[in-house]
């Protein structure tokens, strides 16, 4: 067997103390990122710059130091403070139609366009059909629901022509 050199191994443990660093990092960012501040109306945890922002996300820190999960620190923060402290509501319950409301706003919007698109396209020909796809050469209507604006129409074109 042959031993590591002091370089490789002094290497090697400087990229795992970096990787369990960055990792560290992260996770307090993850979850700071997840909850409300109580100091900063609309911030969450990760962009307060209260005193009692920056007490939370050092407890957050030390939590994540004794091991607990992300799961964990969210429901110790929301036995404090309510659902209300969570940045985003819990995809569960009541909660869920935060989440569903918009999608089945969109769906139905966009279904309501859909229709409404081609009754007006199935409306467009039928204007032509009562003699409305040239003016200059039809003849005034001479039906008794006729439109007197569009008799005047017709006659001022065909005296313009002429």
């Amino acid at each position: 067997m042959r031993i590591l050199s002091p370089l490789c191994m002094t290497l090697l443990f400087g990229m795992m103390l970096s990787l369990s660093a960055a990792a560290w990092g992260q996770s307090w960012q993850d979850v700071a990122g997840d909850l409300m501040s109580p100091a900063c109306p609309g911030r969450t945890l990760l962009n307060c710059t209260s005193s009692q922002a920056e007490q939370w996300r050092e407890l957050i820190r030390q939590k994540l130091a004794q091991g607990e999960s992300k799961e964990q620190i969210l429901r110790y923060f929301v036995d404090i403070g309510g659902e209300g402290i969570l940045a985003a509501p819990p995809k569960q319950g009541f909660a869920l139609t935060a989440w569903l409301l918009p999608l089945f706003v969109m769906v139905n919007g966009a279904g309501l366009i859909v229709v409404l698109t081609r009754r007006w396209a199935q409306r467009r020909p039928q204007a032509d059909i009562h003699g409305m796809t040239d003016l200059n050469t039809a003849a005034p209507s001479s039906h008794a629901h006729s439109d007197p604006y569009l008799d005047r129409l017709h006659r001022e074109l065909k005296e313009f022509n002429d």
